[in-house]
């Protein structure tokens, strides 16, 4: 294990590296090392291994009891036995979780206020576009040629998975962009932000029902569980968060009075400023122990109910009490090690079981049809939606080109696809290619689209 972590993450930081070099987002470059280290390049395709090195034990991580060859030695396999596999499984949930516990913390509701019928607009039109559009497409991909679907799943929970991959949109890379860009405080970003995370949740809710209809569990089960997971979210937000404003944020901030420091912000987006406001000391151990608590606790529940751990982490971060202070705290704590460490973890697990060797070029067209209909259905669904909300046609435009960066998260939907035996390996490979293109075209799009008219220039 211990080995296997130091491969990920020196090519983690070389594939990180390429890929701020030539303008893009390091997770891209991060999505791309796993890519790298997984079967596609590595694999018993190109690198079948008779007599693997000694120190990687594979004649015994790749044997069963009996001693038979539970699959093909490879320079894949020999690193990453299925045993490390469960682990880094583990780890990289962990990772999501955290990750966007730090993305929840930057929301900020004070944003929000008077919007709440254009956030609801676009973001409830932008999930049900893609859904429209994922069953308009599922019987094109639903075939024996391209191999994008399992034999025993339904064509309805087929073609509802597809929608859950057409409408995933990339929340901490649209904030990230946003703020790079001095947008933080725009109307663009009061609706876009607010409307990712509203769809990011109900992205994960078609997921739960997309794996439930193929697994053939009933239309009553399927909505009491619908129900359960609205539940939790009205408990977070009604429940459980005036009970931390009153036994965190009050003490934190009665607390941070008293010490006045000055410490640097680290946000996840890796900006650096120094603000104000008794950081550090401020955050006790205890405190900063039970939020942890809380963040492990939410993503348990989110699990149990099927909306995946992502929506616990991410609720845990939006109910945390409102101090500048303590959300500094809590990023500074938890940044680096989630960023630098865990995530490309869970990227380089992703990875795995992304094997480009099975796409075979009878498949091509079929993907080609799914990652032209991923683009027009958020991005142009996404600037329509944007108008109607009342944005100008050029921060609409914007809004659709946000809305279209998918960055992890098709992996993330993808993995549970693959364990959920929804869609097949290729049709992973598919949502690994559609998260690397626009996820990559999102930043030169932006900037050739946020330039302003030289006419407002004059004015």
């Amino acid at each position: 294990m211990l080995f296997d972590i130091a491969v990920i993450l020196v090519a983690a930081r070389l594939c990180g590296l390429a890929a701020k070099k030539v303008g893009q987002p390091a997770v891209v470059g991060e999505i791309i090392a796993g890519v790298l280290l997984g079967p596609s390049l590595l694999g018993p395709t190109l690198f079948g291994l008779d007599s693997p090195p000694e120190f990687l034990a594979c004649g015994v991580s790749l044997t069963n009891a009996a001693g038979a060859a539970i699959e093909p030695a490879s320079i894949t396999s020999c690193l990453f036995p299925p045993q490390a596999r469960a682990v880094l499984n583990g780890i990289g949930q962990l990772a999501l979780l955290l990750f966007m516990f730090l993305v929840g913390l930057e929301l900020d509701f004070r944003l929000l206020k008077g919007k709440a019928a254009q956030i609801t607009t676009v973001a409830v039109g932008v999930v049900a576009v893609p859904v429209a559009i994922g069953f308009l497409i599922s019987p094109i991909l639903y075939n024996e040629t391209f191999v994008f679907d399992v034999d025993t799943v339904s064509s309805t929970g087929f073609a509802l998975f597809i929608g859950a991959f057409i409408s995933i949109t990339a929340l901490p890379v649209m904030a990230r962009i946003l703020q790079e860009k001095g947008l933080s405080a725009s109307p663009l970003a009061a609706i876009g932000v607010a409307s990712a995370a509203v769809v990011t949740v109900l992205m994960f809710m078609l997921v739960a029902v997309a794996a439930g209809v193929s697994a053939g569990t009933s239309t009553g089960t399927l909505a009491g569980k619908i129900g359960l997971a609205v539940l939790y979210l009205v408990v977070m937000m009604v429940v459980v968060r005036p009970l931390l404003e009153r036994y965190v944020g009050e003490p934190y901030e009665a607390r941070a009075q008293k010490i006045g420091l000055i410490n640097a912000k680290k946000t996840w987006s890796g900006v650096d400023e120094f603000a104000p406001a008794g950081a550090g000391e401020a955050l006790s151990h205890g405190m900063f122990a039970w939020i942890l608590i809380l963040v492990f606790a939410s993503g348990w529940v989110a699990h149990i109910l099927g909306i995946n751990v992502i929506v616990g982490g991410f609720m845990a971060g939006l109910v945390l009490p409102v101090r500048q202070g303590l959300i500094r705290d809590m990023t500074v704590e938890l940044f680096d090690t989630v960023a630098v460490i865990l995530l490309p973890i869970f990227l380089a697990f992703a990875g795995l079981n992304a094997d480009f060797t099975k796409l075979s070029v009878d498949a091509i067209p079929g993907l080609l049809v799914f990652v032209v209909a991923c683009i027009v259905a958020k991005w142009g669904g996404a600037a329509a939606l944007g108008k109607v909300a009342g944005l100008s046609g050029r921060d609409s435009n914007l809004l659709g080109i946000l809305m279209n960066c998918r960055g992890l998260l098709p992996l993330v939907v993808g993995l549970v696809g693959l364990q959920g035996q929804v869609i097949s390996p290729v049709m992973n490979v598919a949502a690994v290619t559609m998260a690397l293109i626009t996820t990559a075209m999102t930043g030169p799009l932006f900037d050739r689209f946020n330039r302003v008219p030289s006419e407002e220039v004059a004015v």
